[in-house]
């Protein structure tokens, strides 16, 4: 009997072993599928940003997502912070160098993380007061 039941036991944890990958192998085809898992949502023109691949996009407690562009925008090509829909509506927040000698700063090379107050924050590599870059808040 102990041994029928030990038998019992490992064909059990087989089959949900072999159900458990072929869930897991059915995922990965879904998301290995272009067609169902990638659709480009905005393309940056320059003026509205440019090169944001430094950065990464976070996902804002209001369900939106934020992130920077290190170069394009609006004064002397020196990046923005943006805002971006789920369905691709972006909207600029900021173009930095706005600023007498880019004392805001200029070129940010690193994502927003947002804290706990809702305010984002981040870094530039150049501008501010000394050209070597700033901290920022944006809200």
């Amino acid at each position: 009997m102990k041994a029928n039941l030990s038998s019992h036991l490992s064909v059990l944890v087989l089959v949900v072993f072999v159900v458990s990958l072929s869930a897991v192998a059915m995922h990965a085809q879904k998301l290995m599928d272009p067609a169902t898992t990638f659709k480009t949502l905005f393309s940056f023109n320059g003026t509205d940003g440019s090169l944001p691949y430094y950065m990464t996009l976070i996902q804002g407690t209001d369900g939106e997502f934020y992130g920077t562009t290190s170069t394009g925008g609006a004064h002397n090509n020196d990046g923005t912070v943006f805002k971006i829909t789920s369905s691709g509506k972006l909207t600029t927040l900021y173009n930095f160098c706005a600023q007498a000698s880019c004392a805001d700063g200029a070129n940010p090379w690193a994502g927003l993380i947002q804290a706990s107050d809702g305010n984002f924050y981040g870094t530039t590599n150049g501008g501010g007061a000394y050209g070597k870059g700033t901290v920022f808040l944006s809200r």
